[in-house]
């Protein structure tokens, strides 16, 4: 069972592109209708899936510790957010160890200006604990009081947030396409937060007590610039009754999709290798993406500490974008949009597509 990264995963290719640590502030790309994207008249193609690939990828319930450093590794990276319900504000803040120590944030206010930026750093360490530390921030499992804790003192902005009451995701892989193999683990899939966060441009704090929160972490041989896969879907939607809906696969470079749904709740945690269908396309730049994206299957496993075992209902559910944000750095274009399942919801979902899969096939 697959749970694919932010930035997703998405973020990754970010880190790279602003490694130079220059500041970036982006707004949402306005939904545009599909239709010709250029004066001369020519279409951009749908970024779509040509088939689905649903060979189990092995899985369990993910836990702590499995969230540890894993030298050798490519790429690695850390993620987390955290969401507000009743406004959309949203603070994403990252930390890789490779390809090059790096961190990143992202804000998104309740109005105004959505921002990306590259928090300076000189070194970012990772150990057993889980314990990752930088000169922008940390984040570490505290075993006493059983919760992760985010806390960011970086140039843009500052943070001191737990991840309290958290419901596991999975910890999955290998996942093997195109040369590349992935690993990942989202020991938070949703929690109730508390803290507060100095967001950029602010010299107030924010009481984030009650917000959402969400935690995962992706490591292995890949690269997410490599132009020989298409790309890949996520999303995480957090939901009213305290559940939420997992989303996650690699899009191999001949179209195929292979990846996973999943559903959290306070009893269990499941999901299923899964078709996908896109649709209600738009097009932002040189870029095509759906908004919507749905799901299914006939019945799904359950996730334990020992694998994946049983058998529990299938899943039907789709995710909808609900305020695009496109990010375009060439060769990856990086969507992190704000989106939802049911009613009351909130999340982020992520179609993400390399510049070859962007570009007229012949």
């Amino acid at each position: 069972m697959v749970r694919h990264p932010a930035v997703r995963r998405a973020a990754a290719a970010l880190a790279l592109a602003v490694a130079a640590l220059v500041p970036i502030a982006v707004t949402a790309a306005p939904a545009a209708a599909s239709g010709p994207a250029r004066a001369d008249g020519s279409w951009i193609p749908r970024t779509d899936i040509a088939r689905s690939d649903l060979t189990q990828v092995p899985g369990k319930l993910a836990e702590p510790a499995d969230d540890g450093p894993h030298p050798g590794s490519t790429t690695e990276w850390w993620y987390t957010h955290v969401m507000d319900p009743a406004t959309r504000r949203t603070f994403i803040a990252m930390l890789f160890t490779d390809p090059v120590p790096t961190g990143v944030i992202f804000w998104y206010p309740e109005d105004g200006q959505k921002l990306v930026l590259p928090e300076p750093v000189l070194e970012v360490t990772a150990k057993d604990g889980p314990v990752v530390e930088s000169s922008a921030g940390s984040l570490v499992y505290d075993r006493g009081r059983g919760a992760y804790r985010l806390r960011w003192h970086g140039l843009f902005a500052e943070a001191d947030i737990w991840f309290d009451n958290a419901l596991p995701g999975v910890t999955g892989g290998p996942i093997r396409y195109d040369g590349q193999t992935m690993y990942w683990t989202a020991p938070v899939a949703t929690s109730r937060v508390n803290g507060w966060l100095r967001p950029p441009g602010s010299s107030a704090r924010i009481d984030v007590s009650g917000w959402r929160g969400y935690h995962d972490h992706n490591w292995g041989d890949f690269n997410v610039l490599d132009q020989r896969y298409s790309g890949w879907e996520w999303g995480v939607s957090h939901e009213p009754d305290g559940t939420a809906t997992l989303l996650g696969g690699v899009v191999k470079g001949d179209g195929t999709w292979q990846g996973v749904v999943g559903r959290v709740t306070p009893e269990e945690t499941y999901g299923c290798m899964t078709e996908i269908e896109l649709s209600d396309w738009r097009v932002s730049g040189l870029f095509s993406y759906p908004r919507t994206t749905a799901l299914n299957c006939d019945s799904s496993l359950l996730a334990t500490p020992e694998g994946l075992v049983g058998e529990r209902p299938g899943i039907s559910t789709s995710f909808h974008v609900v305020d695009p944000f496109i990010l375009d750095v060439g060769l990856l274009a990086l969507p992190e949009s704000l989106g939802r399942t049911v009613p009351g919801s909130l999340g982020l979902i992520e179609h993400i597509r390399t510049l070859r899969a962007r570009l007229p096939q012949s």
